[in-house]
């Protein structure tokens, strides 16, 4: 792979594509790091890709990783991939009997694809074989409740603290609020701002439109938006493509989408991508990952560093952490490789 750098991304990718005369759709394109303006001519930095050729193994080894991460249910909707050498298309194959179907059986780990020879004994000796990723799932339902019940009980302190500040000091605090809301709705009218939502969610729809359709996916995407927030829910057939390992394209896509929002509007604004409720699916699984993981923690007394997240994943597991006793947690590193640390609460 080689490095190429530029003012923005964009830049840098273009530089790279001529260098070396290859086109978009036939370059494997990676992100290093964005570009950042500094502060007075101090910290500027400029954006770094990685760029190389695709070649037959890169495509076979992109396409049997995008199915890894995927909820089940998504990968059953795509067409099978094409295996080399020995692999055994099931459903080609004469329907077996209940007694054979365990000799026949695949099942799809991190690592790759082993058969199963035998019933349940080996598929628990391959879970407890993958220390950071073990398969049992805990109910969160009586933390989140509890973490209800304590938010309920700050705002009900929250209020009864209000009601006992003097009716001066109610007075001042709503002259200011009062002046604060007409100099905000004098400076950015609701009027402006609603427009500028608008033209940026079609401009923002059409973008992400154009980079899938590059991608040869067919897709549909349905946008919607509040104030400040744009959501695009991607609908498609091959939806494995579009998130990519761990997710890996889907997160790629809104990076481009933030920052083709962030180049042409205020940088208040934000997007987010969804494709098949993947975050949502995403999220739980980060939640009872993490919690495990604080379960370890306390077990063996060690830290634990996890593989780098976006930010709104490392805030998830920050939220976890804090609802769990006896261990603490904190990120290190710099996007878009910043990742987070499980540790004992000192």
């Amino acid at each position: 792979m080689a490095l190429y750098t530029g003012k923005t991304v964009e830049e840098a990718i273009e530089a790279g594509l001529q260098d070396l005369h290859i086109s978009r759709l036939k370059a494997h394109i990676r992100v290093i790091s964005k570009e950042k303006k500094g502060f007075l001519g101090f910290g500027k930095k400029l954006a770094q890709v990685d760029i190389e050729g695709i070649n037959e193994d890169t495509v076979y080894q992109a396409d049997k990783e995008a199915i890894k991460g995927v909820p089940d249910d998504i990968n059953r909707q795509n067409a099978p991939l094409v295996k080399p050498q020995g692999f055994v298309n099931l459903e080609n194959q004469p329907e077996a009997s209940d007694s054979d179907s365990s000799e026949i059986e695949t099942v799809t780990t991190d690592e790759q694809d082993i058969p199963v020879d035998k019933a349940n004994a080996e598929k628990t000796d391959s879970v407890e074989e993958a220390p950071q990723e073990v398969e049992l799932k805990e109910d969160f339902s009586q933390e989140a409740s509890d973490m209800q019940l304590a938010d309920q009980e700050a705002s009900d302190n929250q209020a009864q603290a209000e009601n006992q500040v003097a009716p001066s000091e109610i007075s001042d605090q709503k002259a200011e609020d009062d002046s604060f809301e007409a100099f905000i709705a004098s400076e950015f009218p609701e009027d402006a701002i609603s427009k500028d939502i608008e033209k940026a969610t079609d401009e923002v729809a059409d973008y992400v439109t154009k980079i899938i359709y590059e991608m040869d996916i067919e897709a549909t995407i349905d946008k919607s938006h509040n104030r400040r927030q744009i959501n695009l829910q991607i609908d498609t057939q091959e939806a494995g493509r579009v998130i990519g390992y761990h997710g890996k394209v889907l997160k790629s896509l809104q990076l481009l989408a933030q920052n083709f929002l962030h180049d042409r509007y205020s940088k208040n604004f934000s997007v987010t991508l969804n494709v098949h409720d993947y975050v949502e699916h995403r999220t739980e699984t980060l939640i009872d990952f993490t919690q495990k993981v604080a379960n370890r923690v306390l077990d063996s007394g060690d830290n634990y560093t996890m593989d780098p997240m976006s930010n709104s994943e490392r805030k998830i597991v920050h939220k976890t952490i804090a609802g769990i006793e006896g261990v603490e947690s904190y990120s290190e590193g710099n996007d878009p490789n910043r990742y987070v640390v499980v540790s004992l609460q000192a």
